[in-house]
């Protein structure tokens, strides 16, 4: 699947959802209309975004949006994060300040998105989807940061959240 052709999907949901909470099951209207390969497809690409995500910066602003954040909590981060559409997503890889753009918000995770893909096609198969994706990077990508002094990294988001 193209990167267009995935967001495009992404953004149906999320347009379709009024709330964040809601967006799983727009996901899933959405890629109940695919395929099994294309369903597939979508969970590679989304697989991908995720690792993309998956960097000390954007884990530093998680921490300051969530008052601390574990890895189980940045992997859910991430998942809201790509909720959140292409145009959030690829500001915040670029300068996760720009989340500081967006409004306040509880609860910064999204962890269903993540395995909505698995299940539509495990209905519409029977069996699980084989993951053909590789393995996930040991590390986050970028300079680590220090719990006691991430804020100042992110001053936007730590007067928001903070």
């Amino acid at each position: 699947m193209d990167k267009a052709t995935f967001w495009e999907i992404v953004e149906s949901a999320k347009s379709a959802a009024p709330s964040k909470d809601e967006r799983p099951e727009a996901l899933r209207a959405a890629l109940e209309e695919l395929s099994p390969e294309a369903i597939k497809s979508f969970q590679e690409a989304y697989i991908g975004q995720v690792y993309s995500a998956f960097t000390w910066p954007l884990w530093g602003a998680a921490y300051v949006m969530n008052g601390g954040c574990s890895d189980d909590c940045f992997d859910y981060f991430r998942d809201w994060l790509i909720s959140e559409g292409q145009t959030v997503y690829e500001a915040a890889l670029k300068d996760p300040e720009s989340l500081a753009e967006l409004p306040r918000i509880e609860e910064i995770e999204l962890e269903e998105l993540r395995y909505i893909a698995d299940e539509v096609y495990e209905g519409k198969t029977g069996h699980a989807m084989e993951p053909t994706y590789p393995p996930f990077p040991g590390e986050p990508a970028g300079d680590s940061w220090d719990e006691d002094t991430v804020d100042k990294l992110f001053p936007k988001l730590a007067a928001m959240y903070w």
